[in-house]
């Protein structure tokens, strides 16, 4: 018979081609005697074994019987030493299998030096255990990337697959699970073999179906999840011997995951995504060991396993394809960095911006504000003097009606009196009236200036014109003219260079109210000064009204300005004056950017002095 190679393929006549019973092998090998140990290394015998040398027992797996009851099996590798002082080695092999689909002796007995093959034995052991070491970490390791970012579904999926593919190594090839566990059974690694197996197709598509969702079939991933769970229950309902029988269904399941994974991973580089083309590389080699191994469980050209290795150079890919996304995901985040900078420069001129669109907002509405608070205090201003001061001549205008319809006045000399002093009450509440609506409409900003460039010189001519008429027929000194500033001793400024931006009409009505104001008080051969001045440094024109008439007592100058105020001895307490020119005066000279004065002195004068803006022409 050939051996390697497993009973099935036996003639029939043995009666072993299900894989069931028991068979005794015998060799005879020549050596040359040596003082030295030699050593045969014995493989997986599926599925127990009984090993003599020169009629000496010395190596047993399982309990080796002719039926299911009177046998059991167990399966691991083992290195037997012996004497090598004999030219001849007759070894003699019992082998019985009722509990696998298959028996015999699969692999190649190794026979040599005791050192050397215990050499070979650890080369072989340390490379096995840093690939299940290396798959144990790395599955590990992929399972705490999914802990911390469950986004990325595909690093689960890859770790359990690198642990299925670790425990079915464990159980395979020196078994070294069982012989860590020794209460561990054979069926129950065999369990773990098949159950391990099923799930790395099911993890493995996953995987794949993880990387490259669009690309792959969601139907085809629901079908491969059921079957492989249906296989998994099937090994755990079933013993081995029957269970081992589906190995074909469990290899054509293989194939056609791996056969799409393939397509789905060549279209995934077809439409150039992300990492397609490691991930392309890695499967197909997974793949190819993958078909090794099924030639290797069927005896057909293979002699070892390779699927480990695949998976290790699959790692290898994976590691490159977290290095891609990793480098991709730092240049991400450089580049939303980026836009996140200049997006915060954006937003700080954005704010910038809104918060000067802001403050331009509250400073209208505080200047809408102040115009209804003026308003307002116009309106009740207006009301008030409307009751207090209209009240008074009203009721003059009544009693003289009264009188005149209860016979009191009789004559036509009386008559036409009376009638002379209501219409003198008339007019003067005409005067009144309109001083308050238009010291009203000052007050609120309603009042309309019609404003024109005009020279100091020639406005100053004109007013000097138009009042010294006036004030000279009343027998008091009339002086008006420019007087240099201080700062101009040296180099007086001809006013003709001196521009003011006016409403020359309102203008007069200031200086109307101050010049009549002083003829009121002004003894006859008493003075009266217009006088004008530019000062060159705030670049404002001054003018003064200045009188030697009775003065105003210090204790009512804060008050002079003031609507309505009026005192014996006060400048607006002109008989019959309405106690508003001043007042009208002020709002004007304040509408034109301008402020107003009084100096006095008690029986010696007044000077009201106001400033207007005015600028130097070249």
């Amino acid at each position: 018979m050939d051996v390697p190679k497993s009973w099935n393929s036996y003639p029939s006549g043995f009666g072993l081609k299900g894989g069931q019973g028991f068979a005794t092998y015998r060799l005879n090998v020549l050596i040359d005697q040596a003082d030295q140990l030699l050593a045969i290394r014995v493989p997986n015998i599926f599925s127990s074994y009984k090993l003599w040398i020169n009629g000496k027992l010395l190596a047993t797996a399982g309990q080796v019987g002719t039926s299911r009851d009177t046998s059991s099996a167990e399966q691991f590798p083992r290195i037997v030493t012996f004497n090598g002082q004999a030219d001849k080695l007759d070894i003699v092999v019992q082998v019985s299998n009722f509990q696998h689909r298959k028996g015999g002796i699969w692999k190649d007995f190794t026979l040599g030096d005791n050192s050397d093959i215990t050499k070979s034995q650890m080369k072989l052991t340390v490379q096995e255990m840093i690939i299940f070491g290396s798959l144990m970490i790395i599955g590990i390791y992929h399972i705490g990337l999914y802990a911390f970012r469950r986004q990325e579904y595909f690093t689960l999926y890859f770790g359990l697959l690198c642990l299925f593919v670790a425990a079915r190594t464990s159980v395979t090839s020196d078994a070294y699970l069982m012989q860590l566990f020794t209460s561990l059974t054979w069926e129950a690694g065999m369990k773990v073999e098949y159950i391990s197996f099923a799930l790395s197709v099911v993890s493995g598509y996953l995987y794949i179906y993880g990387l490259f969702p669009k690309d792959a079939s969601k139907r085809v991933k629901r079908i491969i999840v059921s079957f492989g769970i249906s296989l998994c229950f099937v090994v755990l309902l079933t013993p081995a011997i029957g269970f081992t029988r589906l190995l074909p269904v469990f290899q054509l399941f293989v194939l056609l995951a791996s056969l799409y994974s393939l397509f789905v991973l060549i279209t995934a580089q077809m439409r150039k995504r992300e990492g397609a083309s490691f991930v392309l590389a890695g499967v197909a080699v997974f793949v190819v060991t993958i078909l090794n191994d099924m030639l290797f469980y069927n005896e057909w050209f293979a002699n070892n396993q390779l699927v480990p290795l695949g998976l290790f150079f699959f790692i290898l890919m994976q590691s490159f394809i977290i290095s891609t996304r990793f480098s991709s995901a730092l240049r991400r985040v450089e580049q939303v960095s980026d836009e996140l900078r200049e997006l915060n420069i954006h937003l700080e001129e954005r704010i910038e911006e809104r918060t000067e669109a802001l403050r331009r907002t509250n400073e209208t509405l505080e200047q809408t504000n102040r115009e209804l608070a003026r308003v307002e205090m116009s309106r009740r201003h207006l009301m008030t003097n409307i009751s207090h001061d209209l009240r008074t001549p009203i009721t003059l205008l009544q009693g003289y009606l009264e009188a005149m319809q209860d016979g009191v006045v009789k004559s036509e000399e009386q008559q036409k009196k009376y009638i002379r002093m209501m219409l003198g009450k008339v007019g003067g509440l005409n005067r009144l009236i309109g001083n308050l609506f238009e010291l009203t409409k000052l007050e609120a900003g309603q009042l309309r200036f019609e404003y024109a460039e005009v020279t100091l010189s020639e406005w100053m001519n004109q007013l000097c014109e138009h009042y010294e008429l006036d004030v000279r027929s009343r027998g008091i000194q009339f002086i008006c003219g420019y007087t240099p500033s201080p700062e101009e001793q040296e180099e007086p400024l001809p006013p003709e260079r001196i521009l003011l931006h006016i409403d020359q009409q309102r203008m007069d009505q200031v200086l109307a109210n101050l010049i009549y104001n002083a003829i009121k008080y002004t003894p006859a051969e008493g003075r009266i000064a217009l006088t004008f001045q530019f000062e060159r440094n705030s670049n404002r024109a001054v003018v003064k009204v200045g009188d030697t008439g009775s003065g105003i007592e210090s204790e009512h100058m804060p008050f002079i300005f003031d609507r309505f105020y009026k005192k014996d001895k006060a400048r607006n307490s002109a008989e019959g004056g309405s106690g508003l020119g001043l007042a009208i005066a002020k709002e004007i000279v304040e509408a034109h950017d301008g402020t107003i004065s009084a100096e006095s002195v008690f029986g010696e004068g007044t000077v009201i002095c106001f400033t207007l803006p005015a600028v130097l022409a070249e």
